[in-house]
């Protein structure tokens, strides 16, 4: 090709590349940047593109449609794969959803004409034993979709050579609800065998996320062995949307039902009075896009504000545009629970840890100090709180024996660290009230050395290094840890006074614990502004020195949920 595509031309852009190398490194480079420009609009500043080159994103694509827009041209002649664009006939008005479902209906056409509907029908009839999709949504707490995708329109390719398999057991480790995997191959690079090979690899329900309009599909989804269906309401008719949700019931799929706008949710009520309620109840999820499916915008707020016009006994869940954990909690602050969450997942290189990260209450970050009775400790248990400490000093309003303190502590689960504070005790006499009180953690108020701090660690326990300045703090090694305190007060500990927590910022990129002026109403900005991965909180939850406050302690760890997560107080996350 030479020159550039004027208005007028019907030249055609042509790239073949050899589909034996579909997985190698091509997939990055040109290859991302030429899907990017094909799914955008700009299509008019592209000039001068290689006729060839190795890119392969699309290699599963099935046909797409004709010249008259755009699509791509699957020809599989000699080992290889050609990809035909009519780059002026691409329509800048022409929205992706047109685009993705007049791909879909020549798809479907083209399945019908390999498996018969008759035959799909019979595989379907013999399915596996569906896993409850909606059922792993009903239960308590944040519950996370997590989803496999290998591309998409709006963003281009994301990670073309993934393994499904190992994506979801690495999901199902991180404590996903349930998966969802795309099966729309043009637009997102999706397949069959990643369903059926990320379904093998899990034990947890698993969504066929594509655009279904066709009881052709529902059957396939049913003979695949899905556990779930996506179903688009912008897609069809109300008339198609009854239709095909009693098919899928009847097949014994859960159906996600998505909605975009005001004018999805209103037809909704309507499409569901024509169903059973307790099939509703039971078997069907409403979910909203934050993402525009004409435009591909996406508003992370906009799932809360549509959800307000839904009855508020359907299970809500949030698709798109989820990316942190602060885009959890905007939508959690608002109500909803339930997230569907693709790229984030997808693009990030430990996907366990980052579910695990947003899964695990931000409560794990704190440290309620000073505790004197078992049913204080269990509250703070019940209630995310990473870490119960008791004080092992007699001046101290808090002082507890060692014998109370293993009592408080007896019925906590594991995940919640038992942490004793100590002055200037020999090494030998801390460690043996660790032993009586069953400590995980000890930590460390007065002039102990270095070595000190060595020898206890040395001996199985998380040590936390209790220090009142910058310079201390960064003697202190790595394998211990550092709870930087307000240098002010008679007692050790923070003394809940307030002070400046931006001065500890400069220990990061250290992680560090914070003490000294948090409350409930503070919490948020202490460990914010200071930079801590974890805040030490005694006198702040107090009506009395020495007396815990139920309600502070609720209102502090409901607060402090906001906050990333964090394993510092416990012994499987030593620094």
């Amino acid at each position: 090709m030479r020159g550039s595509v004027g208005p007028r031309s019907t030249r055609r852009l042509s790239i073949a590349t050899s589909y034996r190398q579909r997985r190698s490194d091509a997939r990055t480079g040109w290859s991302a940047h030429l899907f990017q420009m094909l799914s955008s609009s700009c299509f008019g500043c592209f000039q001068n593109p290689p006729v060839r080159t190795e890119w392969v994103n699309y290699a599963d694509a099935l046909s797409c449609g004709s010249s008259h827009r755009m699509g791509l041209q699957k020809n599989r002649q000699k080992g290889r794969i050609a990809f035909s664009f009519d780059l002026n006939r691409i329509g800048l008005r022409m929205d992706f959803l047109t685009r993705i479902l007049e791909a879909k209906r020549e798809e479907i056409a083209a399945t019908k004409a390999h498996v018969s509907l008759d035959e799909v029908k019979r595989l379907a009839s013999v399915r596996d034993a569906p896993r409850g999709f909606c059922a792993a949504l009903a239960r308590d707490g944040l519950r996370i979709i997590a989803e496999i995708k290998r591309a998409s329109p709006s963003k281009g390719a994301i990670d073309p050579s993934l393994d499904p398999a190992e994506r979801a057991r690495s999901y199902e480790a991180g404590g996903a609800a349930c998966l969802s995997v795309l099966t729309e191959p043009s637009f997102f690079l999706g397949s069959k065998e990643d369903y059926l090979t990320a379904r093998h690899a899990v034990s947890i329900p698993v969504l066929r996320k594509d655009f279904i309009f066709d009881e052709y599909q529902v059957y396939e989804s049913a003979a695949w062995g899905a556990d779930a269906i996506l179903l688009i309401v912008r897609c069809i008719s109300d008339e198609s949307a009854v239709r095909l949700l009693r098919l899928a019931f009847s097949l014994r799929l859960d159906v996600l039902l998505e909605c975009y706008d005001e004018r999805d949710v209103e037809r909704v009520p309507g499409i569901l009075r024509q169903l059973a309620p307790e099939v509703v109840r039971s078997h069907l999820a409403i979910g909203i896009n934050n993402r525009d499916l004409s435009s591909f915008r996406t508003d992370v707020t906009h799932a809360a504000k549509v959800a307000k016009k839904l009855p508020p006994d359907l299970q809500i869940v949030a698709l798109s545009g989820i990316f942190g954990k602060a885009d959890l909690q905007a939508s959690r602050d608002a109500g909803i629970r339930r997230f569907l969450v693709g790229e984030a997942l997808v693009r990030s290189s430990d996907a366990t840890r980052t579910l695990r990260s947003w899964l695990e209450p931000g409560a794990r970050s704190v440290k309620v100090c000073g505790l004197r009775d078992a049913e204080t400790a269990r509250l703070c248990a019940s209630l995310g709180a990473g870490a119960v400490g008791a004080v092992f000093y007699p001046p101290s309003p808090r002082y507890v024996t060692p014998a109370v303190a293993r009592e408080m502590f007896r019925e906590l689960p594991p995940q919640v660290a038992r942490v004793g504070v100590f002055v200037d005790l020999p090494v030998a006499e801390v460690l043996s009230v660790a032993r009586i009180a069953g400590l995980t953690t000890v930590q460390l108020h007065g002039g102990e050395s270095v070595e000190e701090c060595l020898a206890i660690r040395a001996a199985g326990y998380r040590v936390i290094r209790a220090v009142k300045d910058l310079e201390c703090a960064r003697a202190t090694p790595e394998s211990i840890g550092v709870l930087l305190e307000c240098s002010r007060g008679e007692l050790p500990g923070g003394n809940g006074a307030m002070w400046n927590w931006s001065e500890a910022k400069a220990l990061a990129p250290r992680p560090f614990a914070l003490a000294g002026g948090v409350t409930p109403e503070t919490v948020v900005e202490a460990a914010t502004v200071s930079g801590a991965c974890a805040v030490d909180v005694s006198s702040g939850v107090e009506s009395a020195p020495g007396v815990k406050d139920a309600e502070k302690i609720r209102r502090l760890l409901e607060i402090a949920d906001r906050l990333p997560s964090s394993g510092f107080w416990r012994e499987e996350e030593r620094v």
